[in-house]
């Protein structure tokens, strides 16, 4: 899995990302917008960063020699299960904020961490497919921080279809395929 290949799946995995900014903007005003997208681009990306990192490093410490002989399938478990899960929540509603809820950290913190379990599976992936882990992380925050901006800029109070859910189908398509890729070659 080369780095053209993670960042697919990172470019993925950040749908989820910018689909709840997505939802929340459908729920804000434009100046209480503005300055809250910004927060929440920090926070979902430095919570991507660090369960990426801490992913990568629990399978490093732990699960690095046991799982060498399969480490295809692994990675491919992973992501796979990433692409079912997002291609099952472009059904369903997806955590977002309100207006009063711009200043509740401990939602944000909640909604980061669990979006952040994403990059957690793709961080133990990639250590056992043996990929260095600095770039990655630059690559995943920059990438969670401009589709996170991005959800929120599109995302329009009168808006009555959600383009980003459709986003998040392709998502899943894309990590299902991705999957298979890494058993097929």
């Amino acid at each position: 899995m080369g780095i053209i290949a993670i960042t697919i799946i990172f470019l993925c995995i950040c749908v989820d990302n910018m689909v709840s900014a997505n939802m929340s903007s459908l729920k804000m005003k434009t100046d209480v917008k503005n300055i809250f997208s910004i927060k929440l681009a920090v926070f979902f990306s430095a919570f991507n960063a660090l369960l990426f990192g801490l992913g990568y490093l629990i399978s490093a410490i732990i699960f690095n020699d046991w799982i060498y002989l399969a480490q295809n399938w692994v990675a491919f478990a992973f992501i796979l299960l990433l692409g079912i899960k997002f291609m099952l929540e472009s059904v369903e509603k997806s955590p977002s904020f309100t207006e009063e809820e711009v200043n509740n950290n401990r939602k944000l913190v909640k909604v980061s961490a669990l979006f952040g379990l994403n990059a957690f599976l793709v961080g133990f992936a990639a250590d056992t497919m043996q990929k260095g882990w600095f770039p990655q992380i630059l690559i995943l925050m920059a990438i969670t921080f401009g589709f996170t901006l991005l959800g929120f800029h599109l995302g329009r109070q009168n808006s009555k279809i959600i383009t980003s859910k459709r986003f998040e189908f392709i998502a899943g398509l894309l990590l299902v395929i991705m999957a298979l890729r890494l058993i097929i070659i």
